[in-house]
C-alpha cells in the first residue's frame, strides 16, 4: 500500500448503520439536501425498508455522489449478493431504475446455472446480459459498463483496475470477506481511493477478518459527511 502497488480497501469502507447515521445528520445542510439523489437517499434512510428496490437507491445515489468520475468515467462498481436469486434481483431492479432514470450506464450479472424466480421466471447469465457467460469480463471493461452483479462468481480472482467501488449484501467472513473486499485494491493511474458500503457486516467483524493479513487501517464508524460528494 505504501509503495502504491495496491489500494487499502479499508479506508473508505462503512456499514449501512454508519451510513444511515451520517444521512441522518446531512439532512440539514443545505449544500447535501439540494441534491436530487440525496433525497432520494433520505427518504430511504426515513422509511428504512430493506428491499432491493431501496438498496438500490441507495447504492445509486453513493456511486453518483461519491464514485462518479473518480477514473474520469471509467469507474466501476460490483454489487456482491447472497445468492443467485438475489443476483437476479438486484440485476432487474438495477437495469429499471437505469432505464427510468435515463442514465448512461449498463450493468452485467454473473452466476451459474440458472435461476427460477418466485414468479416462475426463469433466467440465465446469458439471457439477462445478451451474451455468452464467457464474455462477461471482456465486457465489463467496456465504457459503459459499470456495474456487475455477482453471486459467488468474481469474488475472486478477478482482476479489474477499474473497480472502484463495492456495495455488499452478504455475510462475509475470515478469508473470504478479505478476497472479496481485496477485488477493489487493484492500482491504476489516477484511482487514488476506493469504496464499500455494506449492507449486511459489522466493523469489528471486517476488522478481524483483516488482521491476520493487515493491520495498517483502525476501522471507524466516524465517517464524515465528506463521503456524500
Amino acid at each position: 500500500i505504501e509503495e502504491r502497488f495496491i489500494l487499502d480497501v479499508l479506508r473508505n469502507y462503512t456499514t449501512y448503520k454508519a451510513y444511515f447515521n451520517l444521512i441522518k445528520s446531512a439532512e440539514e445542510d443545505p449544500q447535501v439536501k439540494k441534491k436530487e439523489s440525496m433525497r432520494r437517499l433520505m427518504r430511504y434512510v426515513r422509511t428504512h425498508d430493506h428491499m432491493v428496490e431501496q438498496k438500490i437507491d441507495v447504492i445509486m445515489a453513493h456511486f453518483e455522489n461519491s464514485v462518479k468520475d473518480v477514473l474520469a468515467g471509467e469507474e466501476k462498481a460490483m454489487i456482491v449478493t447472497d445468492s443467485r436469486a438475489s443476483a437476479v434481483r438486484y440485476f432487474l431492479a438495477l437495469r429499471q431504475y437505469i432505464n427510468e432514470h435515463n442514465l448512461p450506464y449498463k450493468a452485467l450479472v454473473a452466476f451459474t446455472d440458472s435461476v427460477k424466480l418466485d414468479d416462475g421466471s426463469e433466467h440465465t447469465e446469458t439471457s439477462l446480459n445478451g451474451i455468452p457467460s464467457t464474455q462477461i469480463e471482456k465486457t465489463f471493461k467496456k465504457i459503459d459498463y459499470k456495474f456487475l452483479v455477482v453471486a459467488e462468481k468474481f469474488q475472486t480472482g478477478f482482476d479489474e483496475p477499474l473497480l472502484c467501488a463495492m456495495y455488499i449484501d452478504k455475510t462475509l467472513s475470515g478469508v473470504n470477506a478479505v478476497q472479496t473486499l481485496s477485488r477493489l485494491n487493484r492500482s491504476r493511474s489516477g484511482k487514488d481511493r476506493v469504496f464499500a458500503l455494506d449492507f449486511v457486516n459489522a466493523f469489528d467483524d471486517i476488522q478481524r477478518a483483516f488482521n491476520p493479513y493487515f493491520t495498517g487501517t483502525i476501522l471507524s464508524e466516524g465517517v464524515d459527511v465528506g463521503m456524500l460528494g
